[in-house]
């Protein structure tokens, strides 16, 4: 009990420092963990191996159980074909990477396979966190990423099993693979058939529910003790076999403050647990972090693109898959355990999966991702046709309504011209012979390749109000008129000031836009 109490503590200082300094708090409690190892080995003070072996594992076991309840494969209806895709190819992308990295900076053939994996998976539990806070769980990228998680995890999992039974030989690993998959078949024979049944028919109150939630982890854990498999198989798919709507509502909301009290254990646990690495493995573990960084966001945003999400989406995910998971700690320590790694290793591997751990809600931000899109390569091809241009139309940013505006100008037989910033719509514009112009709509620069300036109406729908602003300062002493979108009242009022013409909302917008063109501009001679 005393070494559970100095975890606890640990763990307070821990989130209170990180109240106070507003950083992540994830790095504060590894370091928290670190600093309870120094001061017990100080002190002359014991702490026991076997008592932080248990509290990472049972963390762990309640952490990926509330993520797995996240992992409803309902969220790839639609985009299965997409998914699948992105999600093996980072995963095998990743995994060469770091094994081929590994490998050059002189790491043997098994250290290597273990680097590969542990680089080749993304946190499950940061990126749905990161999601829930932005509100962005069913926005195209959020589904996309979390169908990648779900597959990467299933990946990992048979992986990890096939690894830790490679002592044993070929045919004991195959053989742990086919019981794995048969408890994942299990699990989702329960996600389907059961727990949809039971919640129809059996109406539980929050303790009958969280009994039956950890009866449902326990269950699955003791199989896969019974098995031989890694207990996290186990929590993994007990999680999975409760997605199912609305079960994983319910069971998400119960759980919230508990995964918060096993997060801490399981991070303070693991710093207890690090050895200080070396000057040389500092290095190293920099150099995994800056590959898994350009793997990830290059290649996902490439990946993504190509089986047709935005560039932006493409980015945002990449952004959001851009770390190490907790799978990679479980498997450098059950590394350890087997005697395939040192302890050395296994502290490496968890400075870099707490560092792109900690990177994640820094990097995943929407100025990162304009940036990135900044120097994504400009098709240039749809310009040509804007040169000659005058008394036309231009967009401003396609969004939903773009498709209907161009269609209304090209019957009323005005040209159109539409900027975008995203690389995915030019190229689809491009191929459908409509002018346009990739560039960010705000920039004096773009504007003038879209000759905004001898436009007849410029059709403003982009995100940021200042972006707006930017182009009425830029249009203020030409005829064109400049419609701009608004939400708010505030908005409206400064785009009136601005010399603009607001729409509010979206819908109304599209609306508004035509009715406006239909009583200002004249219509064709008639030849």
């Amino acid at each position: 009990m005393t070494g559970i109490a100095v975890l606890l503590l640990a763990a307070a200082v821990a989130f209170g420092l990180s109240k106070w300094t507003r950083l992540p708090v994830i790095p504060l409690l590894m370091l928290s963990g670190v600093g309870v190892r120094l001061v017990a080995e100080a002190a002359g003070v014991d702490l026991p191996r076997e008592l932080l072996e248990e509290m990472v594992e049972l963390g762990l076991a309640v952490l990926v159980f509330a993520a797995g309840a996240e992992l409803s494969p309902r969220r790839m209806r639609g985009r299965t074909r997409p998914i699948i895709t992105v999600a093996v190819s980072q995963f095998i992308l990743l995994g060469v990477a770091g094994i081929v990295t590994a490998h050059l900076l002189g790491y043997d053939w098994i250290t290597a396979l273990f680097l590969g994996c542990a680089l080749s998976a993304s946190s499950t539990l940061v990126v749905l966190r990161h999601l829930q806070a932005r509100r962005q769980m069913f926005e195209p990228y959020g589904r996309l990423v979390i169908g990648v998680l779900l597959l990467q995890d299933l990946f990992i999992i048979l992986i990890m099993v096939a690894l830790l039974k490679s002592p044993e030989g070929a045919w004991m690993s195959a053989f742990a693979v086919v019981q794995a998959i048969g408890l994942g078949m299990l699990a989702l024979a329960l996600h389907k058939w059961f727990v949809p049944w039971l919640t129809r028919r059996v109406k539980l109150d929050d303790e009958e529910l969280m009994l039956a939630a950890l009866s449902m982890l326990f269950a699955f854990s003791g199989l896969a003790y019974l098995l031989e498999l890694p207990f996290l198989v186990g929590a993994l798919f007990a999680g999975f076999a409760l997605s199912a709507f609305p079960m994983n509502g319910l069971v998400r909301g119960m759980l919230g403050s508990l995964s918060g009290f096993f997060l801490a254990l399981f991070f303070i646990s693991v710093g207890a647990f690090l050895v200080l690495p070396d000057s040389q493995m500092l290095v190293h573990s920099l150099i995994f972090i800056v590959v898994l960084l350009v793997v990830t966001v290059v290649f996902v945003s490439i990946i993504a693109e190509a089986v047709g999400y935005s560039t932006r989406a493409g980015i945002e995910a990449g952004l959001l898959l851009s770390q190490t998971s907790e799978f990679s700690l479980l498997l450098a320590l059950a590394g350890v355990a087997s005697g395939q790694i040192s302890i050395e290793l296994f502290s490496m591997i968890a400075v870099i999966t707490v560092s792109t751990m900690t990177l994640t809600p820094l990097i995943s931000r929407d100025r990162m991702a304009w940036a990135l899109m900044k120097v994504h390569p400009r098709y240039r091809r749809g310009e040509k046709a804007c040169e000659s241009l005058s008394d036309h139309a231009v967009l401003l940013g396609y969004g939903r309504a773009g498709a209907r505006m161009a269609r209304y100008f090209q019957s009323q037989n005005i040209p159109v011209v539409v900027v975008d910033d995203d690389a995915a719509i030019i190229r689809k514009l491009i191929q459908r012979d409509i002018p346009c112009v990739q560039g960010d709509g705000s920039d004096p620069r773009t504007m003038d390749r879209a000759h905004c300036r001898q436009a007849r109406v410029v059709i403003c729908s982009m995100r940021r109000l200042r972006d707006a602003e930017e182009v009425l300062r830029h249009l203020r002493d030409s005829p064109a008129k400049v419609l701009v979108r608004a939400f708010e009242l505030h908005e409206v009022e400064q785009i009136e000031r601005a010399g603009g013409y607001p729409v509010r909302t979206a819908r109304a917008a599209a609306n508004k836009f035509l009715d406006w063109l239909e009583e200002n501009m004249p219509q064709p001679e008639k030849s």
